[in-house]
């Protein structure tokens, strides 16, 4: 959940107790700060301050799996394959990622996963991948890939 989802759940839980103000007051912010949370305006709260609104008004936070990345697995395929001739299909990426043998035609594209695509959206090709191979293990493969060619990223080391 975003922040601005949040900042709205706050103001309908807020709006049948109490003001901006009180709400301030209660917590030790700004008005102004409790106005852009509930307005999706604030650019950042900090966990800590975020608790302090939500316990004074009885809520809590609960973490769900994000959703809307259903299809990672074809999503990256193609993103990978955009600048390269050969392209990848998603079938050959997932047999990839579980063997962890990677021919060399595809080293460029394994590149660009490793280095450029979003780190959720690799997760999430990790996840959907798995099965017989367990996850961890593709990420050892990722790791291992990452440093054999040397890749940008820091998140491999």
């Amino acid at each position: 959940m975003r922040l601005a989802e949040i900042g709205k759940k706050i103001q309908a839980q807020r709006q049948d107790v109490l003001s901006q103000a009180q709400l301030a007051r209660l917590t030790g912010l700004s008005r102004v700060t409790i106005n852009q949370l509930e307005n999706g305006t604030l650019p950042e709260i900090g966990f800590s301050k975020l608790m302090m609104v939500l316990n004074v008004l009885g809520m809590d936070i609960q973490t769900n799996r994000a959703t809307g990345l259903q299809g990672a697995l074809a999503t990256v395929a193609k993103t990978i394959s955009t600048s390269f001739k050969e392209t990848m299909s998603p079938s050959e990426l997932a047999r990839i990622l579980r063997t962890g043998e990677a021919p060399a035609k595809y080293h460029p594209h394994l590149i660009v996963l490793l280095d450029e695509t979003p780190l959720n959206l690799v997760i999430k090709v990790v996840q959907e991948t798995s099965g017989k191979t367990s996850a961890k293990q593709i990420m050892k493969h990722l790791s291992r890939w990452a440093a054999e060619w040397k890749t940008h990223r820091a998140v491999w080391s």
